[in-house]
């Protein structure tokens, strides 16, 4: 086999397992969250590396007290708490905001209001709602509840109040972002904000200098394609509260949560051991994996449209318009 041809194979081999792996792996993260609020207390016969999770003062192991931290029985879990096991002496809550975290009431301004367009499947899009609670504090906004994403290729026409329990959302972050469910209007009219898009990762500083001038001045502003679009550099207390929306604030509606117990408890009893895979099946990700798969020349032909739109793809794999191979 000749250089070029080993390359050509390399970048092929590529194309196919990156995009395998990467949706595999997306998918497995959503449903462990899921199912990690489900799953059993420890037990005695765990082995959980005591020592590695108490605190050492001058040599010596010392015990940690909980501080009131719980989590919230209607958030999900069945009957369970971590806190009341016999393993939780090894444990503390670190999610509770600090002292000096004001509450909102007292830096949340009258006159601005942040709203988001959330991007990509379910998993991006809670990240994003995350984020957005932060940004929404970093910049002393109102935030309006997030709208899903419903022009992807799912085309799933679900709004946050079908996923998410809002009322629970609103008022579970009361103390740390003012949120409303719909922007108000304006001289009795429809509020239309001003849009624009931020980097990805953008850090506070990136937010308060170009975000805050267009809030300043419109008072209204919604980001959109909000997927990653916050730093992970970020002081304690705001990765405190992306904790509290993440794990505490985003409940899963009650049909949402039923549901997932049935199917849980439907697995428990064939087996104790179980995985859930979505195999993430649709046109964007058949599109990036490279491969044919048996559609003929319209099958080649849309698959390389979408491929162009992807700078990050191997140009072998962009060019494939109409020269994929089978994977």
């Amino acid at each position: 086999m000749g250089a070029a041809a080993f390359h050509r194979r390399r970048h092929r081999d590529n194309g196919r397992l990156i995009p395998a792996i990467s949706a595999v792996f997306g998918a497995l993260l959503l449903v462990f969250v899921l199912f990690s609020f489900l799953t059993p207390s420890p037990t005695d016969d765990e082995h959980l590396l005591h020592d590695l999770r108490r605190p050492v003062v001058n040599d010596a192991v010392v015990n940690v007290e909980v501080s009131g931290f719980r989590v919230p029985t209607s958030g999900g879990r069945l009957d369970r708490d971590i806190w009341k096991s016999r393993m939780s002496k090894f444990y503390y809550g670190c999610s509770n905001a600090s002292k000096k975290f004001p509450e909102a009431e007292g830096i949340t301004h009258s006159n601005r209001y942040l709203l988001i367009a959330t991007s990509g499947g379910l998993n991006q899009q809670r990240t994003g709602i995350t984020d957005a609670v932060v940004v929404a504090r970093i910049l002393n906004a109102t935030l309006v509840v997030p709208k899903l994403d419903q022009k992807s290729f799912w085309k799933d026409a679900s709004n946050f109040s079908e996923i998410f329990d809002v009322d629970w959302f609103i008022s579970h972050l009361s103390k740390d972002v003012k949120i409303i469910k719909e922007l108000p209007t304006r001289a009795g009219k429809i509020w239309t904000p001003y849009t624009m898009r931020v980097p990805r990762k953008c850090s506070a500083r990136c937010y308060q200098s170009r975000v805050l001038p267009n809030l300043l001045k419109k008072h209204a502003v919604q980001l959109t394609k909000f997927d990653y679009r916050l730093s992970n550099k970020l002081d304690t207390d705001l990765q405190k509260l992306r904790c509290r929306v993440n794990y505490h604030a985003l409940k899963f509606t009650d049909p949402i949560i039923q549901m997932a117990e049935k199917l849980v408890h439907r697995m428990r009893k064939r087996s104790k051991h179980y995985i859930a895979l979505h195999l993430r099946f649709e046109p964007d990700m058949l599109a990036f994996s490279g491969c044919y798969y048996g559609g003929g020349d319209k099958e080649r032909k849309e698959l390389g449209g979408i491929r162009k739109r992807w700078k990050t793809l191997h140009e072998i794999l962009r060019t494939q318009a109409y020269h994929s191979s089978k994977c």
